[in-house]
């Protein structure tokens, strides 16, 4: 009899701690009886995983590539996993491999930084935007920092690491920036245990300056979604500066909420996913005139821009093309299990689950 699987795509993330050993996740996933199993990157436990799931599972593998212009790592993996034996490892398991990632720029340079990736078929869909809170208020975040309706907030976010540039931003922003009524809100992940403090000192010592109060800080973990959106509605202008990235989550949100963006140049996806930004060739060299003419241009462009993201990054559509990709790429013989799981709640909520990370 031939067999029937339970859900249409199934998620094994590396970044989710699993206390449960290879054997417990691997018999887990055989109960869930997923058609598609997408695992991620290179990544030793899902290796490690697959190889006690009997052969002939269909695997989707999501791979991404952070550009050339980073001098940090440019694919993530584990620390002991060399990419191209990697793959071969992968190949060799009796699986059915379909590799994709989110854009043709990426494709090309996992090519060229992975030569046995070469030999494989790549889908390409997006990253979908995410659907905007409908609690969002950017009196919110304004009021809580003692913002009037004339001045303007700048924003930056994500990691505090030297590919992502938020230093760079801060520093920058201390030294050139002389208006009192422009404001910097910084949503940061710090390195553990440096506290506001510590970043504040650094960044006035960087900048040879004494106070960083119109700098305003948010540290932790990713915010809720909510609170996220209230930050892009707060903002008057979002600085991009990171040169790694396989698309830019927070580029990305932001010109989908319609913020005014600068994007610093770099070869990665910042500078691909969307037309006619309007691109920094370098923050540290930005004067104050250069950059108020930029944040001009880029309000011009803000609303078409905004636009192209709901038209190519919207749920629907990369669910479209997502279903689309798997479907094409499920044997012949699957196909009416396919169709059968798709049209199930749980695994369309599955799946809108994945597209947007």
């Amino acid at each position: 009899m031939e067999k029937q699987w339970q859900l249409l795509a199934l998620e094994f993330d590396q970044c989710v701690r699993d206390a449960r050993s290879d054997e417990e996740i691997a018999a887990g996933i055989a109960q869930e009886s997923p058609l598609w199993l997408r695992i991620s990157n290179f990544f030793q436990r899902h290796l490690s995983v697959l190889r006690h799931l009997p052969p002939g599972q269909l695997i989707l593998w999501k791979l991404e590539h952070w550009g050339n212009s980073t001098p940090f790592d440019r694919v993530p993996a584990s620390p002991d996993a060399i990419p191209a034996n990697y793959t071969k490892e992968l190949l060799d398991l009796g699986h059915h491999i379909h590799p994709y990632t989110f854009t043709e720029r990426n494709v090309e340079l996992l090519h060229g930084d992975v030569p046995p990736l070469g030999e494989l078929d790549f889908g390409i869909v997006p990253i979908a935007q995410k659907v905007p809170a409908e609690n969002a208020s950017r009196a919110m975040i304004r009021d809580s920092l003692n913002l009037g309706p004339a001045d303007t907030l700048l924003g930056v976010g994500g990691m505090l690491h030297p590919a992502k540039g938020i230093d760079e931003i801060a520093e920058w922003f201390l030294r050139t920036v002389p208006d009192p009524g422009v404001h910097l809100l910084c949503c940061v992940i710090p390195t553990e245990g440096e506290t506001e403090e510590e970043l504040r000192r650094r960044w006035e010592r960087a900048a040879g300056v004494d106070s960083s109060d119109r700098i305003h800080l948010h540290l932790g973990k990713y915010r809720q979604w909510e609170w996220m959106c209230s930050f892009y509605q707060a903002l008057d202008v979002m600085l991009v500066n990171s040169v790694s990235d396989s698309w830019g989550r927070m580029l990305s949100e932001a010109v989908g909420a319609g913020v005014p963006t600068l994007v610093r140049r770099a070869e990665c996806a910042t500078n691909e996913i969307f037309p006619d930004l309007v691109i920094v060739d370098d923050y540290r060299s930005l004067s104050y005139e250069e950059f108020r003419a930029f944040a001009d241009t880029a309000r011009e462009r803000a609303p078409r821009l905004a636009r192209y993201a709901d038209t190519h990054y919207s749920v629907p559509v990369v669910e479209k093309k997502f279903l689309e990709m798997l479907r094409v790429r499920t044997p012949s013989e699957r196909l009416a299990e396919f169709d059968r799981l798709a049209a199930q709640p749980r695994s369309r909520g599955l799946v809108q689950s994945m597209i947007d990370r």
